[in-house]
């Protein structure tokens, strides 16, 4: 009889059958079964999950039974075959018939073990429901591991793979029943935004949520004005600047700050009141986890958390690092760290580093993370690898592994020495202070420079007077918080309990895809969409669009891990709980309806995005002068139609040109004026028109509604002016 192992992947499926023998290839379905004929192997590859949950027939409407029955029916949804699934169902079955033993291989995490012990398990179950299952468990495609946990193999993980099931079902049922309820009611708001329909998530509506909220921390910010006062002093070495001890002075102490800088302002000597200084150990950095490693990568090189985590995957594919999906940043006692550093001693730039590193017997990392999952090992480079490798797939690889290495290798560096100095000084008896922070040993920042904090020049102090070069007294304004980055959101997505380390980054893709945030300049910013709806959804649905309701979520999927509380339990109980939440909706959800009327009727948003919603007018449609008019862009025409469903009236444009809305409206007939830029014989040639007008003179063909042949008015700087 034969053993079958269950790979997640195609690449993960040959590196695993490589390992433990010599390999040939059975073509079956389009698909590669890796077999080893002297052990009896065949390792057969899926393609992620072959299963996903879907409405039942009875529940195909999107009006009737109501969506409130999706959560208290268990029969309104079910596991079935996603539409790639088939080949893979049949191969399953096809040699389980002849397996003795089945071996779970899929990726060594929660989704991992669901995909093995839910989606394939079950299709071998019934042609072999005796055959028997363990589980193997990798930490790296490497083949010294494969062949150790080969021969080690492990009790399947079922309270892993329950807690993923019951994470699907848990957000299929909220997903499914939240999406269409919602989309029912603000039907009119997102007909008028050409959308079909909302998408609703308990982790990714959550994320919009606190997203909107920094928005509007940022819109409703009121800048304040406030004063500091410094005075830049010279030495042997330059020049350096130190405060004031009261700044900063708010605009309540302008006057006092004015009254400091009149006593103060001609001074030529400040005087040394006390020189401390302090020599500081900089500690090495902890391992990296996902969380840890996404950060460092987005925010290193301004890639999104998506592209990050792919990219750290297709290296665990190719061996070049360990698994990437872990929560660890605690190395076990055992790990082998000097054979891993010993192939970096010949690299052509970490070499020298890293032969200093073996000489000194510095093979354990210096400084601790804070949690030990026991799954894998925190994220190490497996190989010594040069930049101009053929292992690398594309230039992006190498940048990710130059900085997952380089931060490795400074896990057992030297502690950076900082000397941090305080000045404290007087100018005609007021207090100033000088904090200046130099680098006096480089440590472990030499291999990983991107750890490196802004330093200033370390100052010599000798006597108990400095020359004052200027003072000035300078007016600032408070600034609002940042938007979001791909760090930033990061950190707050793990500090909220929204997603898993593997998941973020996909909520973060998805919000994207459903047009509800876009990215700009390396910033997250909300989309009108994204801002009507948790506008409208505030006022009557805020207990499920704050994330304490996802973290709850995720708390009690442990229990399941735990092995303390079943996957049947955990569902009924998160069910029952979101029912309670639904139920509030839909008793307020009346309030709801009359908010989105009001929001078409009304000038839409600035912050809309030509690129994720249709352009509407600022001015209202000219036959029911009730709506603005929103954009239509068809093969064949163009042209703009009244926002109202009950006006039916159009206005046609130019087939030809970009468009581009102006804020300025006709003197003529009010409505707005359009910029049209052609480019013709490698030239581009701007002209401006009134739709409206333009409708008028279609007929008669007389060139009116072209700005050009007003004869009262004409553009300048986007405006309609009087000649």
């Amino acid at each position: 009889m034969s053993t079958l192992i269950i790979s997640e992947k195609n690449k993960a499926a040959q590196a695993i059958a490589e390992a433990l023998g010599r390999v040939s290839i059975i073509k079956r379905n389009k698909l590669n079964i890796y077999s080893i004929p002297s052990k009896n192997i065949f390792v057969i590859p899926l393609r992620g999950h072959l299963l996903e949950y879907r409405n039942t027939d009875k529940y195909k409407s999107w009006q009737n039974p109501s969506p409130r029955e999706i959560i208290t029916d268990s029969q309104a949804i079910k596991k079935v075959p996603i539409n790639y699934a088939t080949p893979y169902i049949k191969v399953l079955k096809d040699y389980a018939k002849i397996a003795q033993k089945c071996i779970i291989g899929t990726d060594a995490d929660i989704e991992g073990v669901n995909i093995g012990l839910f989606d394939a398990l079950p299709y071998i179950k019934q042609v072999n429901p005796h055959i028997h299952v363990s589980q193997l468990w990798l930490s790296s495609l490497q083949k010294g591991e494969i062949i150790s946990k080969f021969q080690n193999l492990i009790t399947p993980k079922y309270n892993w793979g329950a807690s993923g099931e019951a994470r699907a079902v848990i957000d299929a049922v909220i997903g499914f029943s939240a999406t269409r309820e919602i989309t029912n009611t603000l039907k009119p708001l997102l007909t008028a935004y050409n959308v079909k329909f909302i998408s609703i998530g308990r982790v990714q509506t959550s994320l919009l949520y606190l997203i909107y909220r920094r928005e509007k921390e940022i819109k409703d910010f009121i800048p304040e004005p406030y004063f500091v006062i410094e005075a830049i002093l010279n030495h042997k070495s330059g020049s350096f600047k130190t405060q004031h001890d009261l700044n900063p002075f708010i605009k309540d102490n302008e006057s006092k700050a004015k009254n400091i800088f009149d006593k103060i302002k001609n001074e030529k000597i400040a005087h040394i009141i006390d020189n401390s200084k302090k020599v500081i150990k900089r500690a090495p950095p902890a391992p990296l986890n996902t969380t840890k490693a996404l950060v460092l990568l987005t925010r290193e090189l301004k890639i999104s958390a998506n592209v990050a985590l792919k990219t750290m995957n297709d290296l665990y594919l190719n061996k070049i690092i360990t698994y990437p999906r872990t929560e660890s940043d605690i190395y076990k006692s055992n790990f082998d760290h000097s054979n891993a550093l010993k192939q970096f001693a010949t690299h052509s730039l970490f070499g020298n580093y890293t032969k200093e590193l073996l000489k000194k017997n510095r093979v354990i990392p210096i400084t601790n993370g804070k949690k030990d999952t026991g799954d894998h090992p925190p994220i190490t480079p497996l190989e010594s690898l040069e930049a101009n490798s053929k292992k690398f797939e594309n230039n992006l690889q190498q940048k990710v592994y130059n900085l997952l290495a380089r931060h490795y290798l400074a896990l057992f560096g030297e502690p950076a020495l900082e000397a941090r100095q305080k000045l404290k000084l007087q100018i005609k008896n007021e207090p100033f202070t000088a904090d200046v922070v130099s680098l006096i040993q480089e440590g472990y920042l030499a291999i990983a420079p991107f750890l490196k904090p802004h330093y200033s020049t370390e100052i010599q102090i000798t006597g108990n007077t400095l020359p004052i070069k200027e003072i000035n007294l300078e007016k600032k304004m408070t600034k609002p918080p940042p938007r979001y980055q791909d760090p930033s959101l990061l950190k707050l997505m793990e500090r909220n309990h929204l997603g898993t380390k593997s998941t973020r980054p996909q909520i973060i893709k998805l919000l994207q895809t459903r047009t509800l945030i876009y990215r700009k300049k390396y910033q997250y910013l909300i989309s009108d969409l994204g801002i009507f709806l948790i506008e409208n959804l505030i006022a009557v649905w805020l207990p499920f669009l704050k994330p304490d309701f996802t973290k709850m979520v995720e708390e009690k999927l442990n229990y399941i891990v735990e092995g303390s509380k079943s996957m049947d339990e955990i569902i009924n109980e998160v069910k029952a709980i979101f029912l309670k939440l639904f139920d509030k909706f839909l008793a307020e959800k009346k309030n709801l309806s009359l908010q989105v009327g009001h929001h078409i009727k009304g000038k839409p948003s600035t912050a809309l995005s030509a690129k994720i919603n249709p352009v509407l007018t600022n001015s209202a449609c000219p036959f029911c002068h009730n709506s603005p008019m929103k954009f239509i862009n068809l093969k064949a025409k163009r042209f703009l139609v009244c926002a109202d469903l009950n006006c039916k009236k159009y206005l046609s444009l130019p087939k030809k040109g970009r468009l581009k809305l102006l804020q300025s409206t006709c003197k003529k007939c009010g409505f707005n004026i359009f910029k049209v830029s052609l480019w013709k014989r490698n030239h581009t040639y701007t002209y401006y028109l009134c739709p409206k007008c333009w409708n008028d003179g279609l007929s008669e063909k007389d060139g009116r509604g072209f700005c050009s042949n007003c004869q009262e008015y004409k553009i300048v700087n986007g405006n309609c002016i009087k000649k």
